[in-house]
């Protein structure tokens, strides 16, 4: 090996030591600077400043309410009122109310309140709502249609619109996006009529088309709606028809709000009762059911309706190992258990109906030497049944700030 090797060799050796020990300096003089710099927080704020006790919340928020029986005549007034600004508070759930979800069949807990009682009662902030089920338009719509629940579309035309005409477009409509749909029309009377088979040989000033947006098996598809928006306004060049659509923002978003609404007000509520001792044997509990205006229906459920409506039961009652009660069934074998059942949003008065649950089962637990229950088989004192018809009042006045009146035929159609 030449001398010139050897000093480039040691040369090479003395740079690429350079480089180490330079990057080495480096690398501890910003190891340095970042634990000088870097200050450790002495408490968590997130933890310790903004804790909030969800319990003393909600009793702050509900001890400005003087009587109770006055929130209650408020909220179930004949004509309710509207709300338009709510608060959010959250309180701890009961386990008695529980929810359908399109998941799971399973029923599961109520989600906790989302509205504050101060601010559904604020008169500063309430509107009077329509009577019954009537749609808050500025444009006249049929009793049959609702603004939240439908997207409509009006078509006018110079002249009156033969009815057979109109029925043809609509049933191939129909047939090609799979879904029923409402058809409406203004008669000479200026009054609204169903587009029938009956009804189809009338002429009509204006025509509303309407197709439901959500139910309990979701938001309609924004599939769907193309379809339909595009049908109606061939539909209007056809007839030679102005075709004006009803709503405001986008008709598949509002479907999915729609149906975020209707998870959060379609709740079941359940009181369980339970055997204590020896079952009971089916003729007497058929009597005592009997004895408390409850019918055994078809669909083996014992059914409470309210006046001549035979239509909506108010609550039911039904086996608790899930086989329907018949007749002959229950003059052959025992009860262990049943349960009533109310769903809150196809009852006009879900606090009333409540407190006649109540008192119905109590009636029966204590004839039978049975236990009044909870999903979680918990014992249902006055504190938890205070607890849940607060959690009814909020989801009362919900779908009233929404404008959808509970036990409305609207009502009824979207929770269907």
């Amino acid at each position: 090996m030449s001398d010139l090797q050897i000093v480039l060799i040691a040369l090479g050796a003395i740079i690429i030591a350079g480089v180490v020990v330079y990057n080495w300096v480096q690398e501890r003089k910003l190891h340095d600077n970042i634990t000088e710099e870097f200050l450790v927080p002495q408490k968590d704020v997130l933890a310790e400043d903004f804790y909030i006790d969800a319990d003393a919340y909600v009793n702050k928020e509900l001890e400005g309410i003087p009587n109770k029986v006055k929130v209650t005549e408020k909220l179930n007034e004949p004509e309710p009122a509207l709300v338009t600004e709510l608060e959010t508070s959250y309180a701890e759930s009961p386990s008695v109310p529980t929810q359908y979800t399109k998941a799971d069949p399973q029923i599961h807990g109520i989600e906790p309140s989302k509205i504050s009682a101060d601010e559904i009662f604020d008169n500063k902030k309430i509107e009077n709502a329509p009577e019954d089920d009537e749609p808050v338009t500025a444009s006249p719509l049929p009793n049959d249609v609702h603004p939240q629940i439908d997207l409509t579309a009006f078509l006018y035309a110079n002249k009156n619109i033969s009815g057979e005409a109109l029925k043809a477009f609509v049933d191939n409509i129909a047939d090609e996006m799979g879904v029923p749909m409402m058809l409406h029309g203004l008669d000479k009377d200026n009054k609204w009529q169903t587009v029938n088979q009956n009804t189809s040989k009338e002429a009509y000033k204006q025509i509303a088309c309407s197709i439901q947006l959500a139910d309990r098996g979701g938001p309609i598809s924004k599939q769907v709606l193309h379809k339909f928006q595009f049908s109606v306004e061939n539909m209007g060049l056809e007839l030679n028809a102005h075709v004006e659509w009803q709503g405001q923002g986008d008709a598949a978003q509002r479907a999915v709000d729609l149906d975020k609404f209707c998870m959060e007000v379609d709740q079941l509520v359940s009181i369980h009762l339970i055997q204590s001792e020896a079952p009971v044997h089916g003729t007497k509990f058929k009597g005592l059911a009997e004895t408390n205006n409850l019918k055994l229906s078809h669909d083996g459920k014992f059914c409470f309706y309210s006046g001549s409506n035979l239509e909506s039961p108010q609550f039911v009652l039904i086996n608790a190992d899930n086989q329907p009660f018949t007749a002959e069934g229950l003059r052959n074998s025992v009860v262990k258990g049943a349960t009533f059942q109310i769903e809150i949003p196809k009852v006009s008065n879900c606090e009333q109906v409540f407190n006649q649950v109540i008192a119905v089962a109590q009636k029966m637990a204590n004839s039978l030497g049975a236990r009044m229950v909870d999903d979680n088989q918990k014992p249902l004192g006055d504190l938890q049944i205070e607890k849940i018809r607060q959690q009814l009042k909020v989801i009362h006045a919900t779908m009233v700030a929404r404008g959808i009146m509970p036990g409305s035929p609207s009502s009824a159609r979207l929770f269907n």
